[in-house]
């Protein structure tokens, strides 16, 4: 039998109803809170529970000593289930409260500064492709250039990957290459095993492709836990799997070899497709670059989806998709709905790949991120009162806190914006209770006196 929702949930989604049906245009005012408990025959705890799942799913906001009003135009219309409160409006209104804005600083922003950005090569690699042809301002590209996708190859190559220029489908992003993978591979209604945590992009393109997501608890070590997989597998019909296993945006974990390997293996028994993302997979702290399970993959079960937006920034960046099985469909896919490519950037970014200074630039980024990195756990770990943990990943540079017992993340976060900062809260990243008192911190600027300033006020916070 399904769980009966609570009753303040039972009321959100009435209202929530009442507003995609226009009951409530855009921009008016909700009865008061007194008029909907004689009107829905509730307490005044349970309306005012319900107001506030209206507001963390973006539907309507507060005015202070006025009321609730109705915000922008409701999409409709909302599936029943408490799910589609969470999935449709609390995560991106979470992100909203965390990016940085003029009037608020984040703490967890994921884009590096100018100064960590190969400019000055990226700028001369421009100038030799358009001084060797001017064409390139006129004409697009659908798939990337045999140079680009060869030098993305070379770059798979050396990390244990068996792929060709030919497997590579160039795309604008990362985020357009998961896309592509999922829309290839799914239909709607489809169960996808995703890790928890996971990234908020991945978790709203599951949502916005009408796919259910079946969480895989993702050990502190990354990845996700190749028994629970291998146990979902068994009750569940997934369709694909998606997975971070190197440096994940999350956490900063890496998943070790020897789960990399078994997950290959399960894929292999189960005839199943993994989507593999890397964002940060050059940026190892130590050692050498972890192998992904694409180099584990020899019945070519894996579709590599990757970008180079950590190592140059986005403004000048690419994503790409490795798969010699899927090759030829992600190419048709790319051309009747991806936008085209840039064959200028195309050209410069495969210019600085072949170039040597991109690996002198790794070697360089690595080592500031890493000194970045210390700073920050060792601030944070002097700001955050008893209790907090602090755990820096392996690679990248984000940071895990894990708050004392009984502090949630999300509702902290509007109580900081108010003195000008914000983080992404763990609820950003799953349902699971043991995320709400998580938060993901970022080593991506210097640890400057604003941003110390920062953690010392969410300390304060979680103090007082």
């Amino acid at each position: 039998m399904p769980e009966r929702p609570t009753r303040y949930r039972s009321l959100a989604e009435d209202l929530a109803r009442a507003l995609h049906e226009g009951r409530y245009p855009p921009g008016s005012q909700l009865p008061s809170v007194r008029q909907l408990c004689a009107e829905h025959g509730a307490s005044l705890a349970t309306v005012t529970h319900a107001l506030h799942e209206l507001e963390d799913a973006g539907l309507i906001e507060a005015r202070a000593r006025r009321g609730h009003f109705v915000r922008g135009a409701v999409r409709a219309p909302v599936p029943a289930g408490g799910e589609a409160l969470e999935l449709e409006g609390r995560r991106k209104r979470l992100i909203e409260l965390a990016t940085t804005r003029p009037d608020s600083l984040s703490l967890s922003h994921l884009a590096l500064p100018a100064a960590l950005l190969p400019l000055p090569a990226l700028q001369r690699h421009l100038q030799l492709a358009l001084a060797a042809d001017r064409t390139l301002l006129a004409i697009g590209s659908v798939y990337g250039s045999e140079a680009l996708r060869r030098a993305l190859a070379h770059r798979m190559l050396r990390a244990g990957c068996a792929v060709d220029a030919e497997d590579v489908v160039v795309t604008h992003g990362e985020g357009e290459a998961l896309e592509l993978c999922l829309r290839l591979l799914t239909r709607p209604g489809d169960t996808v095993a995703v890790p928890e945590p996971a990234s908020p992009r991945t978790l709203e393109l599951v949502a916005s492709l009408g796919l259910k997501p079946l969480a895989i608890p993702a050990p502190q070590d990354g990845g996700f836990s190749v028994p629970a997989l291998a146990f979902a597998l068994q009750h569940h019909d997934v369709r694909c799997c998606i997975a971070e296993p190197s440096f994940d945006s999350v956490r900063g974990s890496r998943m070790p070899d020897a789960a990399r390997e078994q997950l290959a293996a399960l894929l292999r028994q189960h005839r199943l497709p993994l989507i593999e993302c890397e964002l940060m997979g050059e940026l190892q702290r130590t050692g050498e670059r972890p192998r992904p399970v694409k180099a584990w993959d020899d019945d070519d079960r894996v579709l590599y989806c990757a970008s180079l937006a950590c190592v140059t920034g986005p403004g000048i960046s690419v994503g790409w998709v490795a798969s010699r099985r899927h090759r030829l469909q992600l190419r048709a896919a790319r051309a009747v709905h991806g936008e085209l490519l840039s064959p200028l950037t195309d050209a410069a970014l495969a210019g600085f790949l072949a170039d040597r200074g991109y690996e002198t630039h790794l070697r360089r980024l690595r080592r500031i991120l890493a000194t970045q990195t210390e700073a920050w756990v060792a601030a944070a770990r002097r700001w955050l009162p008893p209790g907090t943990r602090v755990t820096p990943g392996e690679g990248g540079y984000v940071i895990w806190v894990e708050l004392p017992a009984g502090a949630d993340s999300a509702a902290l976060l509007p109580r900081l914006r108010e003195r000008g900062y914000g983080f992404v809260p763990g609820a950003a990243f799953g349902s699971g209770a043991a995320l709400a008192g998580g938060l993901r911190l970022s080593a991506a600027h210097p640890l400057d006196a604003e941003r110390e300033e920062g953690l010392r006020q969410l300390g304060a916070l979680l103090g007082g």
